[in-house]
């Protein structure tokens, strides 16, 4: 069976069977039993708890509607190119347009000022965003604030009465626990204020569910569906723990995209980390992300991308990251890390020529984890303090050393 995953925001079109949407209930004969109502002092206290964070963080969960104004097709196309608009798009392209494009999906204001945070996905390309606040049915202008397109995170700014301002408490995601509840609201398939519940199924590395840049995710089994992007995955205590971004589809379908029982959130810890950039206004790019995170100054290549013939001449170990250059003065030339000298040239799937080194120094482990590729490391030293030191197993011929290396942090800018 294939499985995909998928980015949550929904399309604002709903196909009706037949012209009309029936909600069908199942009929029955009535019980001649009376039904005692339950009160409040009846209920479980893991349901009373459910509905007290309903009720004070549904108010902070916000309605985002998108719309891209029509485009003409051949304008898409590089200055020059726009006369071969027939070639790329069939003929009478020229004058064939794009219709608008409506979205919907969810976000969370977070501050007294208006700022709401969502997924990037949500609101990119969009020629106007609008928010609805919970109980609320005026639809108020946003723009966009700043972003971290490479995070899946975007900040909305919106003018609005403080009285529809009700900002969701952050907390700190490096405290969660496997098996702790896990609430989310939003907006799936467009039905306003949707409450699911469930608990944290792991804390894992990111396993290509959201942008390669988001080192670490939550995994929960609370419903989430299309339109949940951008909306607030909360814990007991009602705080935000992580923003509702991918789910796995087993079918794998565009268009098809159905819960299974696996979604995925980024840490609010991550949006945190980049909010004051954001608020700022500024679009964060990949390359200021990887320069304010630890690392070692060094460029790798994955064994488990080896040839196992190439492996087995070379005696090289099944899996490790082979190091191929070590920048001049970075953390791993100082505790004395041997980049190859000898590497050979294969070509990859898409044709390209790539270098993979024969003789230099290969970590096979970081602080007690496995590494089997780039993410491993990376998830490693995105848990690394400042001037803390990480353990690193390395293999060179054969033998096997342990190395202590102090990551370098650059500025976040």
């Amino acid at each position: 069976m294939k499985m995909s995953y998928v980015l949550v925001p929904i399309a604002a079109t709903v196909a009706l069977v037949g012209g009309a949407l029936e909600w069908q209930m199942a009929k029955g004969q009535p019980s001649s039993a009376p039904v005692t109502p339950i009160t409040a002092s009846d209920r479980l206290a893991y349901e009373q708890n459910t509905i007290q964070i309903a009720r004070q963080d549904g108010v902070g969960v916000v309605y985002v509607s998108v719309r891209t104004a029509a485009r003409n097709l051949s304008s898409q196309l590089p200055q020059g190119l726009q006369e071969f608009a027939p070639f790329f798009f069939g003929p009478g392209s020229q004058q064939m347009v794009q219709p608008p494009q409506q979205g919907t999906g969810s976000g969370f204001v977070i501050d007294n000022s208006g700022h709401i945070l969502t997924n990037y996905h949500v609101v990119n390309g969009a020629d106007q965003i609008t928010v609805r606040f919970y109980g609320d049915p005026k639809n108020y202008t946003a723009h966009l604030e700043g972003s971290a397109p490479a995070l899946d995170l975007a900040l909305l700014k919106v003018s609005a009465p403080q009285a529809d301002l009700h900002p969701l408490p952050l907390a700190n995601s490096d405290m969660v626990q496997v098996g702790e509840k896990a609430i989310a609201i939003g907006n799936p398939f467009g039905l306003e204020s949707t409450v699911t519940e469930g608990i944290v199924s792991a804390v894992r590395q990111n396993p290509g569910a959201v942008q390669d840049l988001v080192p670490r995710i939550i995994q929960t089994d609370a419903a989430i569906n299309p339109g949940n992007s951008g909306g607030p995955l909360l814990n007991s205590a009602g705080q935000v723990i992580g923003i509702n971004t991918a789910i796995l589809s087993p079918s794998g379908a565009f268009g098809q995209a159905q819960f299974a029982g696996v979604g995925f959130a980024i840490p609010i810890n991550l949006a945190k980390q980049y909010l004051p950039q954001m608020e700022a206004g500024k679009q964060i790019k990949s390359s200021e992300i990887l320069a304010s995170r630890p690392h070692l100054g060094i460029e790798v290549s994955p064994l488990q991308a080896y040839p196992s013939n190439l492996l087995s001449q070379n005696k090289l170990p099944s899996s490790g990251l082979m190091i191929e250059k070590l920048d001049k003065g970075s953390p791993a030339e100082k505790v004395g890390l041997k980049a190859a000298s000898k590497s050979v040239y294969l070509q990859d799937p898409s044709g390209q020529a790539i270098q993979l080194g024969l003789n230099g120094d290969v970590i096979v482990e970081a602080n007690g984890v496995q590494i089997n590729d780039v993410n491993d490391l990376r998830g490693v030293l995105d848990q690394t303090k400042s001037g803390q030191a990480v353990s690193l197993k390395i293999w060179n011929h054969g033998q096997e050393r342990t190395v202590q290396v102090v990551p370098a942090v650059s500025s976040a800018g």
